[in-house]
């Protein structure tokens, strides 16, 4: 598995912030065919975007450096710029970035995000 990071463009933060609701519904209410739709949706929204993939393991780094400093912390999919510096240098803190996993079956075991 491999997870994208896609800065999103400002005309499109607010499509992919309700695309990012839709995705979190399906989710949270196990509909898997809704969760693969809305998420070829998102990777279709921001195929123009600036996007780096990280593998699974780059990413579980990644976010055991942010719960290093806020054990809190929840991924919903839609990240501070603030938060994703490590992998983007020069994002600011106005931008935000679409976290989403990519390669869906692998095998291999599921994540918590």
């Amino acid at each position: 598995m491999k997870i994208r990071f896609a800065i999103v463009s400002l005309d499109l933060l607010a499509q992919v912030r309700a695309e990012v609701d839709i995705l979190l519904r399906a989710v949270n209410s196990g509909d898997m065919d809704g969760v693969d739709a809305v998420t070829q949706h998102l990777l279709e929204l921001t195929v123009d975007c600036r996007s780096i993939d990280l593998s699974e393991d780059e990413w579980r780094t990644f976010l055991n450096g942010i719960r290093s400093k806020n054990p809190a912390f929840q991924s919903k999919y839609l990240l501070s710029g603030e938060v994703c510096a490590s992998i983007f240098p020069t994002i600011t803190a106005n931008d935000y970035v679409l976290e989403l996993p990519i390669d869906g079956d692998s095998g291999e075991e599921e994540v918590d995000v």
